[in-house]
């Protein structure tokens, strides 16, 4: 099986250095931890540095080869995929349905650019789970 839009495995390892990394410094920033101490420009320079480290630390794992790449691989990669899918439209289902009933909606572009990051990002970080769960518990039936 020909799988040429996966990186190499080596990629995986800088991903888990980024990914947390980037996430951790975004966030605290969006909170505003240092607000005091570094002005607008810099703030805005180190946000936007930190969450695109997020985002190709988050690219890196999800698309990095495994040490050994078959299509029992491929086959876990398409079903965490699918199952990430129906994790998302169910938070879309129950979002959508509370704005419904509690007569509550985004605020502005700000509100809405981060209810949609949010769906992405569980979309995201579902697949990861579901992916390296299958793979640890892969692991563990083929040593037992």
């Amino acid at each position: 099986m020909k799988t040429s839009l996966l990186l190499p495995n080596r990629f995986k390892k800088i991903g888990w250095l980024l990914f947390p990394f980037g996430l951790i410094i975004w966030a605290s920033l969006q909170i505003g931890i240092l607000d005091d101490y570094i002005n607008h420009l810099i703030k805005v320079s180190i946000l936007t540095l930190s969450f695109f480290s997020f985002l190709i630390g988050f690219y890196f794992v999800s698309f990095s080869k495994e040490p050994i790449e078959d299509e029992y691989i491929a086959s876990m990669r398409l079903k965490s995929f699918q199952i990430s899918a129906i994790i998302q439209m169910i938070y879309f289902l129950l979002a959508f349905t509370s704005m419904f009933l509690f007569h509550y909606e985004p605020n502005g572009d700000g509100g809405l650019a981060s209810f949609l990051l949010i769906s992405i990002f569980i979309y995201w970080l579902a697949y990861l789970i579901i992916f390296n769960i299958t793979i640890i518990k892969n692991n563990i039936k083929v040593d037992a």
